[in-house]
Formats: structure tokens, C-alpha cells, sequence
């Protein structure tokens, strides 16, 4: 039979007051090491700071359980440099997290329970500014625990049955893992809330994303294939993302960034986009000069030289599939720069998809960017203008250098 270690007997007290970070990685730790079990996180509600996840070990927060994380940054530590990834090419120079696993495998967090991240600490909070108006101001770019759930080169990671609240920083970050599963995970954040990313993908393999519903201040789920953190560029690949409910300031659906190599083989599906700014975009976004707020890839002064070289941006094989929308800007777009080497994009499916837009969908590209093999099929847009978007195109689809592009019962509906 399976042991269980009830965080309690290790000391903790859940009175939302008491600090139980030792209490719950001494439990974490032993569990493991006696070969595996649950750590049970049973009703009340937990303080905690960083917790280090291991082997083996499945956290159950039960249902009417709150771990609280501090609000303290000094109580932040930073990664340590490691032979997993390259830390110090951490995105916006931050390398503090909330819990991190490092190189394991067969870890699990779970339960109908709640992990309060307690974001807003961490920001400058003007409830005059709305929505979609811009984000709050951080008190510090590194003083706050930048990536909440953090998981490097791990195997047979699952998330379930969750619920995530307030980040300060990315809900989750999985760099170079695979085999992974997020089932069930509700992630909210207040719109505003800057970099309030959701399901971020740096790198990994076999992924399994499904019923969960997120809010985000930023990117709801990214794909992506980063270099800097590693000897060798390593494709982000073999991607199911389907039965989820998705909202976004920024974009609901973002494939790549700069600097990035490989994503392919992806499948997105039976997805709700509720009123968000932009649908899908895949984008590779123009380098800015040193001291030009230009974090991702990291420029920093400190940051590690010489620069590595990298490979040339890449997409293939993504279907989009069975989508309601409503965008205030486009639900579909490639953003490629002019300033950086692109291999190719092709091979993108779009299929039942019915958006009610701000914009119509745009490719932006050079000849030399190779966008090809983007077919709409069965697809809606009921064309509408959107409150402080008054800018839009009424009249074209502004595709640039795209061939063989498919328009197969293309619709489009005009209610300005």
C-alpha cells in the first residue's frame, strides 16, 4: 500500500500563518526517499516559501486545502547553476521560482485544492487602469518568483485537478521535459498582471494539455524552442492541446518567440477563446539593441558572453481545429522579423474555426521566410469593431510572401 505523509506531522499548522516550508519539504524529501509516495496537504490553509520537488513523489493538496505562498522576495532564492540548463540565461535575468524540480521524473501535483501564489504583492496595483488597457507596473523585475511552477529536464510530470491563482510571474515554465500531462488545471490571473503567463513550453516533447480553463494577463499557452539555456538547440514537438476554455490580454495561442529553433507536430482542439486580444499567433519578434527593454531572449549587461549562436526559427505541422472565438484583434496571425534568420513555416491547418474579430488574419513575412501550406477550412469571421480598436482593416487579408495559401469554405461576415 501506498504511504502517505501527512505535512501535519511534520509540523505544519494550517493557519494561513505559520511558515511550513520545512515542514513540507522534509515530508517531500522523505517521502522520496523511502522510494515514492503522497505527501497530503490536508484542510487548512499553508504559508510556504520554495519548495524543491523530487522523485517519485505525488503532492496532493486535498479539496478544501490552500498552500499560500510568502509574499517576502528576500525569501526567493535564485537556481543555482546546474548541468541541466544554462541559468544564466534565465529569461528577464529571474531565476526564482515558488517549487522546482530539477532532472526528475515521476512527480505529480494534484488534488481539488488551491495554490495561491499571492501575485499581486508583487505589483504596483492601479485599479483605474482596465483591462486591455496595459499591465501593472512590477516593484522589481528580479525580486519576485518569476516562474511559480518550475520544471527542468524532467520525465512523467502531471499536473491535475488544480487550482492556480495570482501569479507573479509564469504559472508554469516545463524546460526540456517530456512526457507531461495537465489535466483538469483551472489557472486565473488578473488581466493586468504582467507576464502572468499560463502552460509555457520551452523545449519539450509529448505533452498532453486538456480541460483546463485559463486567465491570463499574458500568454494563456506557449510553444516554444529555446536555445540560449542549452549546448544544443532542441525542438519543441509532438504538442495535444484540446477541451480547453482560454482567455488572454495577450495571446491565447502563442507558437515561438525570438531566438527560437523547431516547434512542430502540434494539435490544438475543441478550444473556447473568450474574449481575448489576439487568437493564435506565431511570431518571431524583432531583436532590440542592448538597454531597449529587449529581456526575452535575455540582454542583460551580466548576461553570460559571448552570445551563442543559434539555428534558424522554425514551424511545421500544426492543426488548429474546432475553435470558437472572439479576438479583439486578429485570431490568426504569422509575425515573422525582418531581422532575424527563419528556416520555414508551413504546414499550418485551420479547420472549423468560427471567430467573431477586430482584424482580419495577417501573415507577415519576407520571401526568404518560406511561409507555405496554410489552408483554411470551414472557417467563420463575423468582422465586428472593438472598443479602443478602432483601427482595423474593413476591407483585406493582409498576407505578405505566404504561398499556397488554401481558402475552403472561407467565410466572412460583416456586422460594422
Amino acid at each position: 500500500m501506498e504511504k502517505v505523509y501527512d505535512i501535519r506531522d511534520y509540523g505544519a499548522v494550517g493557519d494561513g500563518i505559520f511558515n511550513c516550508t520545512e515542514a513540507l519539504q522534509k515530508a517531500i524529501d522523505e517521502c522520496s526517499a523511502n522510494g515514492g509516495g503522497t505527501v497530503l496537504v490536508a484542510s487548512g490553509k499553508y504559508l510556504f516559501y520554495p519548495l524543491r520537488l523530487r522523485n517519485d513523489v505525488r503532492l496532493e493538496i486535498a479539496w478544501d486545502a490552500v498552500l499560500l505562498a510568502g509574499t517576502n522576495p528576500e525569501l526567493y532564492p535564485e537556481v543555482e547553476p546546474n548541468p541541466y540548463w544554462k541559468v544564466g540565461y534565465a529569461l528577464r535575468n529571474n531565476k526564482r521560482y515558488v517549487m522546482y524540480g530539477e532532472g526528475i521524473s515521476h512527480v505529480c501535483i494534484c488534488g481539488q485544492g488551491k495554490i495561491d501564489f499571492q501575485g499581486l504583492s508583487f505589483v504596483h496595483v492601479d485599479e483605474n487602469l482596465k483591462p486591455f488597457e496595459g499591465h501593472w507596473k512590477r516593484k522589481h523585475d528580479q525580486l519576485i518568483p518569476g516562474r511559480s511552477l518550475f520544471f527542468v529536464s524532467c520525465k512523467d510530470v502531471r499536473l491535475e485537478d488544480l487550482t492556480l491563482v495570482d501569479t507573479a510571474g509564469w504559472f508554469t515554465w516545463f524546460l526540456d521535459c517530456e512526457d507531461v500531462l495537465v489535466r483538469g488545471v483551472t489557472m486565473k490571473a488578473d488581466l493586468r498582471m504582467p507576464n502572468s503567463d499560463g502552460i509555457h513550453l520551452g523545449s519539450c516533447r509529448n505533452v498532453v494539455v486538456s480541460d483546463c480553463n485559463l486567465t491570463n494577463g499574458d500568454d494563456c499557452i506557449i510553444v516554444r524552442s529555446m536555445q540560449e539555456q542549452f549546448d544544443e538547440p532542441k525542438a519543441c514537438e509532438n504538442i495535444t492541446v484540446t477541451n480547453c476554455v482560454l482567455q488572454s490580454s495577450c495571446d491565447c495561442i502563442r507558437i515561438g518567440w525570438t531566438h527560437d529553433y523547431l516547434m512542430r507536430n502540434c494539435t490544438f482542439s475543441n478550444l473556447v477563446i473568450r474574449d481575448s486580444r489576439i487568437g493564435i499567433d506565431v511570431t518571431s519578434p524583432r531583436i532590440k539593441p542592448l538597454g531597449q527593454d529587449q529581456r526575452d531572449p535575455p540582454r542583460y549587461e551580466d548576461t553570460p558572453t559571448p552570445y551563442p549562436e543559434v539555428k534558424p526559427f522554425a514551424v511545421e505541422n500544426m492543426l488548429f481545429c474546432n475553435i470558437e472565438a472572439q479576438t479583439r484583434l486578429y485570431v490568426f496571425g504569422v509575425n515573422l522579423t525582418d531581422n532575424e534568420a527563419v528556416d520555414y513555416v508551413r504546414d499550418i491547418s485551420l479547420r472549423g474555426v468560427h471567430a467573431i474579430c477586430g482584424r482580419y488574419p495577417v501573415i507577415k513575412a519576407l520571401p526568404e521566410h518560406h511561409v507555405s501550406d496554410i489552408e483554411f477550412t470551414d472557417f467563420v469571421l463575423e468582422m465586428r469593431p472593438v472598443e479602443g480598436h478602432p483601427e482595423y482593416d474593413k476591407d483585406t487579408l493582409n498576407f505578405k510572401h505566404a504561398e499556397n495559401v488554401i481558402f475552403n469554405n472561407f467565410r466572412i461576415k460583416k456586422t460594422y
